[in-house]
């Protein structure tokens, strides 16, 4: 068995695992209509919470003797730049054997050159171009999009049209490009003319439609956007999942709640089992709508149904009972998760920065009091964006004892760096405070005992 076969052997054990799950994006600027199952097979990986595990699973498998064909490589490419990072994937394309660059390779590189860097990526193709080797699919899917996010709309144009002129095949992914760009080149009303006119010649997609409807929500025009969204339920295939969770979204950025509970009762009807990425959309959506009834009713429903746990949900009413100033019913759900083991390091964000907003400090500092508990993940760090939100608060205060109790909560969870004290020693100047922390103490005798003697 080749490492690729192996790893989606793996990947097909791990998406059907209690409490994984692999989250709809891809690593092509993808417009938000398209799901997992238009995108090439490696894209599959983004968002997949094992993905740094099945990195190590491939370093290991390697050493064992499994060998890879350009395909695995092309895998690998695209998964080393997602575990650590564009530089490292560069370096790891740089290592292959000529052999190995094959046009996989090169496309899983423009990929990731699509995601971080679109102007290498442009120059990636040009070399190509002079390599003489032929564009397949993907790369013309990759070129699209990387036109696309540099904001160069009407290459996208000439590239489909090249595109077809060279017999490649096209696909829903490409079509949703094409729309895109369209709209940017042309405005709504001549995409929705080329729409009724590609009508007439294949059967078009329902995530054109909603590309359409999407562009009409942003610039307020709701009722157009609404026709849009019936051609798309008119056409889709009732029994695909993301295409109810497409609609539900988009009639909440309407703000059509008749339709969203519309679509909710339908979705349960043809789908049968209604899975928590369902659950997860619709209570985002009554969110958006502010329908607080309608969420708690939506959200003891799912408590009751649910088949595997997963905190997002939990967590989404969280940020409604808080965004309502119901402390209670959101600490509560809180304990519950964290009594089950199963509170994640969103819950600990969302109680930190709603209490902090707040200005409750004192709830803020023992949530961060919590947090290996909350988080329930090893080794696990806040973001540092995050602390300096925190830093920057209680220094502007001149909140000494405030700082002292966060910079004690960061030195329990081993983050407290130099920054940290630095803000600690400014606010103890600001608030015109002489004696030293035990935390300033500990640091200037940890200086001592790593000076050279």
């Amino acid at each position: 068995m080749s490492l690729g076969a192996a790893l989606r052997q793996l990947l097909l054990c791990l998406s059907t695992e209690p409490g994984a799950h692999i989250v709809h994006g891809s690593t092509l600027y993808a417009p938000p209509c398209l799901g997992r199952k238009h995108l090439p097979m490696q894209n599959v990986w983004e968002g997949h919470n094992h993905i740094s595990t099945v990195s190590l699973l491939i370093d290991w498998m390697e050493a064992r003797g499994a060998y890879l064909l350009p395909g695995d490589h092309a895998l690998r490419l695209d998964l080393v730049c997602k575990v650590n990072g564009l530089e490292a994937a560069e370096e790891y394309f740089s290592s292959l054997p000529d052999m190995h660059k094959s046009v996989k390779t090169y496309s899983s590189l423009l990929n990731c050159y699509a995601e971080h860097k679109p102007e290498k990526g442009l120059e990636l193709y040009e070399k190509m171009r002079t390599m003489n080797i032929v564009p397949n699919t993907l790369v013309y899917k990759n070129l699209m999009s990387l036109y696309l996010k540099a904001g160069q709309p009407e290459k996208v144009l000439k590239t489909f049209e090249e595109m077809r002129g060279n017999g490649i095949q096209t696909d829903n992914f490409t079509y949703c490009i094409l729309t895109e760009s369209h709209i940017m080149v042309n405005g709504l009303e001549s995409t929705k003319k080329f729409l009724e006119d590609l009508e007439k010649s294949i059967p078009v997609h329902w995530s054109l439609y909603t590309v359409l409807a999407n562009n009409y929500n942003k610039v307020g025009q709701f009722d157009k956007a609404e026709l849009a969204l019936k051609k798309a339920e008119e056409v889709m295939d009732k029994g695909e999942m993301f295409a109810w969770h497409n609609l539900l979204s988009l009639y909440a950025s309407s703000g059509n709640l008749s339709e969203v509970k519309r679509l909710w009762v339908s979705l349960k009807s043809e789908l049968k089992i209604c899975s928590n990425r369902s659950y997860l959309v619709m209570l985002s959506s009554l969110k958006k709508l502010d329908d607080f009834d309608s969420m708690q009713q939506v959200f003891q429903e799912w408590e009751f149904t649910q088949q595997s746990f997963d905190m997002r949900i939990p967590n989404v009413m969280i940020r409604a009972y808080l965004a309502k100033d119901m402390t209670d019913e959101a600490e509560a759900l809180r304990q519950a998760a964290m009594a089950q083991g199963r509170s994640d390091p969103m819950t600990f964000y969302i109680f930190a920065e709603s209490y902090l907003e707040k200005s409750r400090t004192d709830a803020a500092l023992q949530v961060w009091r919590d947090a290996e508990k909350i988080v329930n993940t090893p080794n696990w760090a806040p973001r540092p964006e995050f602390v300096k939100r925190f830093l920057k608060h209680f220094e502007e205060a001149k909140d000494v004892d405030g700082m002292e109790s966060f910079c004690a909560c960061l030195e329990k969870l081993e983050c407290l760096d130099a920054d940290a004290r630095d803000a600690l020693c400014r606010t103890y100047v600001a608030a015109g405070r002489t004696n030293p922390s035990s935390i300033i103490h500990r640091t200037e005798e940890d200086q001592v005992e790593t000076r050279p003697g």
